[in-house]
C-alpha cells in the first residue's frame, strides 16, 4: 500500500470513529462516513467491504496504538514506577470513556465485542500481570498480597466498566468508574486511623460463638 493511500485509510478510521462516537455505531453509514469525508463510496469500498470490516479494523488500530502508548510509559527512565502506573492508569482511564461512547457494539455486533474482550483478556491480562509483578518486585505492594488474586480483582472489576448494564445503574462515565475502581484498588478505603483501628481488631483473640463447629462471625465495631 502506497504512503498516500494509508493516509487515505488514516483518515477514515479518524473520521469514522469520530461519528461512531458521536452518534453510535449502528446509527452511521458508509454513506455518511464518505459524506463528511468528502469523498465517494467508491472510495470509501475501496478500502473496507463494509462498516463491520472498517470497525474491526479501528479496533485493531486502536489496540496497537493502545498498547504502544502503554508501552512507551513502561520505558520511560525519567518516570518512578509509580510515576509510570499513575501515567497508565490516567491513560486507560480515558479510553475507557471513549469506549463508553459505543454502547451499541455489544448489541449490534456481538462478535466485534468478543473480539475486545479477548484483547482484554490476553494482552491486556498480561501487561497488567508484569505492572503488578514489578510491584511485587520493587517492594511498592505489600508481600502479604496474593499477586494472582490481587490480578483477578483487578482485571474483573475494569471489566464491568465497559459494561453498559453495570454503567447504566451508575452516575458515572465509564472512565470515572475505571479511576474510581483504580483508586480503590490502590489506595484502599480506610483512612490512616481506620487502618489501626483494624489492625488492632483484627490481632484480638476471636470470642466468635462456635456454632456447628464453626467460629460465627461478628461484625466487629469500629
Amino acid at each position: 500500500m502506497s504512503i498516500e493511500d494509508k493516509e487515505r485509510k488514516e483518515r477514515i478510521l479518524t473520521k469514522a470513529e469520530e461519528l461512531f462516537q458521536q452518534h453510535g455505531y449502528s446509527k452511521v453509514t458508509m454513506e455518511e462516513i464518505a459524506a463528511d469525508l468528502g469523498v465517494s463510496k467508491k472510495t470509501l469500498y475501496h478500502f473496507f467491504p463494509n462498516k463491520r470490516e472498517l470497525m474491526r479494523e479501528l479496533m485493531t488500530d486502536r489496540q496497537v496504538q493502545f498498547m504502544e502508548h502503554i508501552d512507551g510509559i513502561w520505558g520511560r527512565n525519567d518516570l518512578s514506577f509509580l510515576g509510570k502506573v499513575r501515567s497508565i492508569l490516567d491513560f486507560a482511564s480515558e479510553r475507557a470513556s471513549e469506549i463508553n461512547k459505543l454502547p451499541d457494539i455489544q448489541r449490534v455486533e456481538p462478535e466485534l465485542w468478543r473480539e475486545l474482550h479477548d484483547f482484554k483478556k490476553g494482552k491486556i491480562f498480561e501487561k497488567v500481570r508484569a505492572i503488578i509483578e514489578a510491584g511485587f518486585e520493587t517492594g511498592v505492594f505489600r508481600s502479604d498480597v496474593d499477586k494472582d488474586i490481587l490480578l483477578l480483582v483487578y482485571m474483573h472489576a475494569a471489566e464491568s466498566i465497559v459494561n453498559q448494564e453495570t454503567l447504566s445503574e451508575l452516575p458515572c462515565t465509564g472512565g470515572q468508574a475505571f479511576e474510581a475502581i483504580s483508586k480503590i484498588i490502590f489506595e484502599g478505603i480506610l483512612t490512616e486511623e481506620g487502618r489501626k483501628r483494624y489492625l488492632s481488631i483484627s490481632e484480638e483473640p476471636s470470642n466468635a460463638p462456635v456454632v456447628n463447629g464453626h467460629n460465627e462471625t461478628l461484625s466487629p465495631k469500629i
